[in-house]
């Protein structure tokens, strides 16, 4: 940029904000992209914090893969996997006096579920006929259920040709500190569980030190179990049909908020369309002293650049505060707002570098575009329209 361009640009800047025909009309500008691109940011990072509440939400809750398949399989060599257990499951209904919930009845086997299930609760089926389990907190809170505490469980019997409800008496051997908050759990050994015909297939279930390399980790196990080629699948697999509905709903959301950046890029077309024709007479006398068309053209552009700047920095300064105060203030809940409703805790916003990066720089682009479009079309005419001020 030469001396001419900076001279005449920053006088230009300072016009803008002197007059109160030309301050008015730019200070719109501004707020309305500044107002479009904190938007667009805010409902990103609140879109893409949603994703990832419920991305853990599902890694805490539920296996990161899953092998259909009733063989022991020795899957302690293998990198990358943490832990994994043999189980199956079933459902039922949990009854006690005139309250019953639906619970899912989860099997476990010794080795692996130690702290769960144990040889000595497991004997004492034997001595008295009745079923130990193990109920998760949550529903030995609502039922108000202790150790030792005496159930009923409802199950579906198919072993007959006509289906019907079996009963079975069951205690509370332990309370297990396991949270769930999709169902409630019951948990026995799958050696009782097979005793009393509750399963029917089991599979094994895999937990992962890093879970997002789940795909590499398949692979691993199919290279020792080419058997299974049918048989497993991953929490991302799984959810994929999920997680590709929720990115198609943000990218949606993310065309539809640009058009207001695009909207307000307007406004700046418009203020500098009707800032060169106040400064015709100045154009056409610059011209005279030998200023190019070129060299115009990129003073309004910077001009109209200035505008677009000032309002997407002011945008991005207000998200960036408002995702750190939200973060770190308690102001979600002191509105009551509620969003138990999804399952996840706090309120589902992330700050992205990578928003900020990409909006504003769409912000910049459209600013620019924006301005460089009425100058290059009022000022790339002949010299002599230009010094005659006729247009």
């Amino acid at each position: 940029m030469n001396k001419f361009i900076r001279l005449i640009t920053f006088n230009y800047i300072k016009n803008f904000f002197k007059k109160r025909n030309s301050t008015i009309p730019a200070t719109i500008s501004i707020l309305s992209i500044a107002i479009s691109v904190f938007s667009l940011i805010i409902v990103l990072s609140v879109m893409k914090g949603f994703e990832v509440k419920v991305k853990q939400k599902i890694l805490k809750s539920f296996p990161h893969i899953i092998i259909y398949s009733d063989e022991k399989l020795d899957l302690k060599d293998i990198a990358g996997i943490d832990s994994y257990r043999r189980t199956s499951e079933d459902y039922g209904a949990l009854l006690l006096k005139s309250k019953m919930s639906i619970v899912q009845i989860k099997g476990l086997d010794y080795d692996a579920d130690s702290y769960l299930i144990n040889k000595d609760v497991d004997s004492t089926v034997l001595k008295d006929g009745r079923l130990p389990i193990v109920i998760n907190k949550e529903l030995s809170t609502e039922f108000k259920l202790e150790k030792n505490s005496e159930v009923e469980i409802l199950t579906p019997d198919f072993t007959n040709k006509k289906p019907k409800i079996k009963r079975i008496k069951t205690y509370v051997s332990h309370v297990s500190e396991f949270s769930s908050n999709t169902v409630n759990k019951i948990f026995m050994s799958n050696i009782v569980k097979s005793k009393y015909g509750l399963s029917k297939k089991m599979f094994i279930e895999v937990s992962l030190s890093d879970p997002y390399k789940s795909k590499a980790v398949m692979k691993e196990v199919l290279s020792n179990y080419p058997e299974l080629k049918s048989k497993i699948i991953d929490w991302q697999t799984i959810n994929s049909s999920f997680f590709s509905l929720m990115k198609l709903e943000r990218l949606s959301i993310s065309i539809f908020l640009m058009f207001l950046i695009l909207i307000s890029a307007t406004n700046i077309y418009s203020n500098i369309v009707s800032f060169i024709i106040e400064k015709k007479n100045e154009i056409g006398t610059m011209i005279l002293l030998g200023a190019s068309k070129k060299s115009l053209v990129l003073v309004f552009t910077f001009v109209g650049l200035f505008l677009g700047l000032i309002g997407t920095f002011i945008g991005a300064l207000l998200s960036a505060a408002t995702i750190y105060f939200i973060t770190k203030t308690n102001i979600i809940d002191s509105l009551s707002i509620d969003v138990s409703f999804y399952q996840i805790e706090g309120f589902p916003i992330i700050f992205s570098i990578e928003y900020f990066i990409f909006i504003s720089l769409f912000s910049i682009i459209a600013v620019i575009i924006s301005s460089y479009i009425p100058s290059y079309l009022i000022l790339n005419k002949d010299l002599e329209s230009l010094i005659r001020r006729n247009y």
